[in-house]
């Protein structure tokens, strides 16, 4: 075996093995109008997209833990026009990515928001353990480690919860946009 066959080798094991880690995506719709809300009158270059289309694109998609390499929108070879699909396929994929970015700017978020919780809810508790290692009879004391001891506790378990509650909750939706932003979007004659 040559050395290019041994390089490539490698690389076409890769994408054979990548291939089979992801699968195609299959919608059928009767024309362009399905894909888009029947609400919105603009262009489809603006449209807003139908959350019929997203409810069955994502059903579709859990289904598999697998990567989406294609979405394939299978339409009548009659209602077909390559101008707007290359229109629909430009607004579906800036739709995908502007909606990945925003879950996960809201998981991190939740991530930053819980993080600061629990530090700063420890700090309270770890103030109101060194306020009561003082047994001071002021009564000033006493009022700050009334309100430091439930107050920490508080800011912990918030911020417990959005590290895994409110986070865990967002991220089959990250996941989804995280897999269809990165696919091709292929119309196909039914």
């Amino acid at each position: 075996m040559s050395v290019s066959e041994q390089l490539s080798q490698p690389i076409s094991d890769e994408k054979q093995k990548r291939s089979s880690m992801s699968q195609d995506v299959s919608i059928w719709i009767d024309n362009y109008e399905d894909i888009f809300s029947d609400f919105d009158p603009r262009n489809f270059s603006e449209r807003n997209i139908s959350d019929d289309f997203l409810s069955e694109v994502k059903k579709v998609s859990r289904e598999s833990d697998f990567a989406i390499n294609e979405l394939k929108l299978l339409i009548p070879e009659k209602n077909r026009n390559h101008e707007t699909e290359n229109i629909i396929g430009k607004r579906l994929h800036v739709y995908f990515r502007k909606n990945y970015q925003k879950f996960l700017e809201k998981m991190k978020s939740y991530k930053s928001k819980g993080y600061l919780n629990v530090c700063g809810g420890t700090a309270m508790m770890i103030l109101a353990s060194y306020i009561s290692s003082l047994k001071s009879e002021n009564f000033i004391m006493h009022i700050f480690l009334i309100i430091l001891e439930p107050a920490g506790w508080f800011f912990v378990w918030a911020g417990l919860d959005n590290l895994f509650y409110y986070s865990s909750e967002q991220r089959p939706e990250l996941d989804f946009y995280s897999k269809i932003s990165k696919s091709k979007i292929i119309f196909h004659n039914i």
